[in-house]
């Protein structure tokens, strides 16, 4: 699971690059932050479901 965190987290990070060039902002930064936990949750998610159906 370590691994799906890190690649949520490095999503975030380009995610917050691209926001940061747009609108350097308080609400780009929490944007980015949800957006990346979010879809790190997802993540984990797809991986217990696939790991469940095998």
């Amino acid at each position: 699971m370590g691994n799906y965190f890190l690649i949520g987290m490095f999503s975030t990070l380009s995610f917050n690059a691209v926001l940061s060039q747009m609108a350097d902002n308080l609400l780009a930064g929490v944007f980015s932050i949800v957006g990346g936990v979010i879809s790190s949750l997802a993540v984990a998610w797809v991986k217990r479901r696939w790991e469940r159906r095998g």
